[in-house]
């Protein structure tokens, strides 16, 4: 069985950090690093750009940190244990290294199910994060592998993946397609044709899901209003609002709420 020992999904530093661990620590750690940072790596202080994961074994050194306020990360510590050792070493996962995965969105979306989950009071908590934990690896499997593809993904998939980050993490923020293909340095058909080869859905439909998962992720969670809901997820109005969640969904916000409350 693959065992969690925490996880935590989204996490910030609101001052700069140093972090070191001079003799590693008992259990794997992965973390998914959304912030400019620094990590030292064979005795030399290397650059990490955001949207880069980075694995490594019990009992290494580690040392990362951020110089300005805002470091942002998700993290996994876990061990594997019986049948599951052979299998993690079997998948042959890069050690040590900085990768950044075409899709990092997904991996991260990953770790915040785990994370919900471990938080949870689940019966069947361990065998469903074990499975998790599978899913995840074999994902970061099929990612490593993709970092020996086309160069058209070596050079546009880091930054249109950063941008995807962006707009999943502040879905309310006001953002065209066309703004996000100038800040890519891309024509408009350019910028548009990658994004759907790379995340399989137009930057638009991104933009929009974004927005009503979390809507979703309210309407379920909080006593928020309809009406401040539409501005909290950045629709300029209720009716907007209202019309493109039921397209979408196929219900009301507030049916959706009472089905799912």
């Amino acid at each position: 069985m693959i065992t969690i020992n925490s996880c935590g999904h989204d996490s910030h530093h609101p001052i700069p950090c140093n972090i070191e661990h001079r003799e590693g620590l008992p259990d794997y750690l992965i973390l998914l690093i959304k912030q400019e940072a620094w990590m030292v790596l064979e005795d030399r202080v290397c650059p990490v750009r955001p949207n880069s994961l980075i694995l490594f074994p019990p009992n290494t050194y580690i040392h990362y940190g951020c110089d300005a306020a805002g470091y942002n990360d998700d993290w996994i510590h876990f061990m594997a244990a019986g049948e599951d050792l052979p299998f993690l070493q079997n998948l042959d996962l890069p050690l040590c290294r900085i990768i950044y995965p075409f899709d990092f969105h997904k991996l991260s979306e990953y770790v915040r199910m785990m994370s919900d989950l471990y938080h949870s009071s689940s019966v069947h908590k361990e065998e469903m994060l074990d499975s998790f934990m599978h899913i995840f690896l074999y994902s970061l499997r099929e990612e490593a592998e993709k970092r020996t593809g086309s160069a058209i993904h070596q050079k546009y998939y880091p930054e249109l993946s950063r941008l995807r980050t962006q707009i999943y993490n502040d879905p309310a923020a006001a953002r065209t397609v066309p703004a996000l293909a100038a800040s890519a340095c891309l024509s408009l058909s350019y910028f548009q044709h990658l994004y759907k080869q790379f995340f399989g859905i137009s930057c638009r439909q991104d933009i929009i899901e974004a927005r009503l998962k979390l809507a979703r992720y309210y309407l379920t969670n909080s006593s928020m209003s309809v009406s401040g809901l539409a501005g909290f997820c950045g629709y300029d109005s209720d009716l907007h609002f209202m019309r493109q969640f039921k397209k979408f969904t196929g219900m009301t916000p507030t049916d959706y709420r009472r089905i799912n409350t």
